[in-house]
């Protein structure tokens, strides 16, 4: 991994095992782009909070919270470029997709709702594990994040087949089509054919930023159906 220019504030910390495209500088906010385009995470999970009638943990309304803190950890880590944030960058993501699977479960009636809480809390605690573990044997720490949403595409397809509880699908494809021009921006961020390492006014790895933000908004259109349907 490059390391930090000189005079950065974060030189000395461990570096990630990652490196996205833009180009670190010397200041606090060590990649712009990349950091500056965690805010949308942070305005999509407040927007839940608005508009959630119900705020309970694994309801619709607990997505609100898990997005802040996917944008605060996230937001860290670009600025920082270091594995401390990155590490905060990847228990944002646990508790998205714990959130997710135990929502899931609950949903699918395999778990009662403390049973839920329980697996979201030993999942993450888990995953966290397998971070430092992946870490030390010089394995992909993404690899974890894939087999976990592999996971939950493998649950929320039985449970569109199966259970069929939405009243609606069309957010759920909303949100998978975004995720699917997301991860294609999240490559190409890491292509020579649209690397621009000194652009810090758009990174395509900050578009991903975006782009997901937006799906978490489709995510929460699609939970808040169930719910109300749930409670008729």
């Amino acid at each position: 991994m490059p390391p930090l220019p000189a005079g950065s504030p974060w030189s000395g910390w461990a570096l990630p095992d990652i490196k996205h495209c833009e180009a670190n500088l010397s200041g606090w906010i060590a990649a712009p782009a990349n950091t500056w385009s965690n805010l949308p995470y942070l305005a999509v999970g407040l927007w839940i909070m608005a508009r959630s009638p119900k705020r309970s943990a694994l309801s619709a309304g607990g997505l609100g919270p898990v997005s802040v803190a996917v944008g605060v950890s996230s937001f860290v880590f670009h600025a920082s470029y270091t594995f401390a944030g990155q590490v905060l960058d990847y228990a944002g993501m646990f508790l998205l997709i714990g959130w997710a699977l135990a929502r899931g479960l609950l949903r699918a009636g395999l778990l009662a709702e403390k049973g839920a809480l329980r697996f979201w809390g030993g999942l993450f605690a888990a995953s966290m594990a397998a971070l430092f573990a992946f870490r030390a044997a010089g394995w992909g720490i993404q690899t974890i994040v894939l087999a976990e949403s592999l996971l939950l595409a493998a649950l929320e397809i039985r449970l569109m087949i199966v259970k069929r509880d939405a009243p609606s699908y069309a957010p759920l494809w909303l949100c998978g089509f975004l995720l699917i021009i997301a991860y294609a921006c999240w490559h190409l961020d890491h292509t020579d054919f649209a690397c621009r390492p000194d652009d810090h006014r758009l990174q395509f790895h900050a578009v991903w930023h975006v782009v997901t933000a937006g799906a978490f908004a489709a995510a929460w259109r699609f939970h808040e159906g169930i719910d109300a349907r749930a409670a008729q």
